[in-house]
């Protein structure tokens, strides 16, 4: 792996771990790209071939993992 890719990916996981923290706010594609120091264009080319899906995909899918989690736990607190 060289520095450029080593750099990519620090990049991406900055990304993610943005989107983690902000599920509840507009992620769109300009303030993520800025997060990561990219143009739009160049940052979604980037993510989507890194994470093997497109932003707005695995946006789509952090947040229904997210809530799925909450209603499991909501669940096993009022099923005792």
């Amino acid at each position: 792996m060289n520095k450029y890719q080593k750099e990519y990916i620090h990049r991406i996981n900055r990304v993610i771990d943005y989107i983690e923290k902000n599920l509840d706010q507009d992620l769109g594609l300009e303030k993520l790209s800025e997060v990561a120091h990219f143009s739009p264009f160049h940052f979604h080319r980037i993510f989507s071939a890194f994470m093997g899906e497109t932003l707005n995909g695995f946006i789509r899918r952090i947040r229904v993992e997210k809530a799925a989690s909450m209603l499991l736990n909501e669940y096993r607190l009022t099923a005792g």
